[in-house]
């Protein structure tokens, strides 16, 4: 009888056992994802829009991407001009240091309780307006990222626009552009990138009008 009851106790300790490990493992499992979450310091809508990879690709490329709850006043006017490409995952691309035309923009409507903007913008006779966007950055630093519907010769194509840079009295420092290309809808006119594949540009001057 007592052997039975060691044996038993056993299991139970066991079992007892493997349940408080189990618990310590579902733990830290939770406390990593949740310190993750902060480590990334990116909003639930850019998580949900921008996948982690292709946040990686571009900074693999050279693109800035300035992380933070907290981004400074961003809003205004903006020229980039001009910008060279400093990187590229499109095949048989432009080579690097290629000068692109001149990207302006305007911020407005900048909301830091929900990490939103909207942007307008025109870049060699391409054009948006009203488009909204979502923000990240800490101090004077900051990312704008931004999903664009574009039309060009009858053909769409859903694009993503990352900017990034320092904000000062002259207007923007260290400004990164980056275009991604989400969606070419079959890309039938030839006349898009491939899903995936993007540019990054940065500019040769340094510093914007406001």
């Amino acid at each position: 009888g007592s052997g039975r009851q060691i044996k038993h106790g056993m299991k139970k300790a066991l079992y007892g056992l493997m349940m408080i490990l189990s618990l310590v493992a579902l733990g830290l499992v939770s406390c990593s994802k949740e310190e993750e979450k902060k480590d990334d310091e990116l909003s639930e809508d850019i998580q949900n829009f921008v996948p982690e990879e292709t946040i990686e690709n571009l900074k693999d490329l050279g693109m800035d991407i300035n992380k933070g709850l907290d981004p400074p006043d961003m809003e205004g006017e903006y020229l980039a001009s001009p910008y060279e490409l400093i990187g590229t995952t499109v095949e048989d691309d432009y080579s690097l240091g290629t000068i692109f035309a001149d990207y302006y923009f305007r911020l407005y409507d900048q909301d830091n309780d929900d990490l939103t903007i909207k942007l307008d913008y025109y870049n060699g006779g391409e054009e948006g307006s009203g488009l909204g966007g979502f923000i990240s950055g800490d101090d004077d630093e900051f990312s704008v990222f931004i999903e664009v519907n574009s039309e060009y010769m009858g053909y769409e194509a859903t694009l993503l626009h990352v900017i990034s840079g320092t904000i000062t009295d002259d207007g923007i420092e260290d400004f990164h552009f980056a275009n991604w290309m989400l969606d070419n809808n079959g890309n039938d006119g030839g006349v898009w990138i491939e899903e995936e594949t993007g540019r990054v540009g940065t500019p040769v001057a340094q510093r914007f009008s406001h």
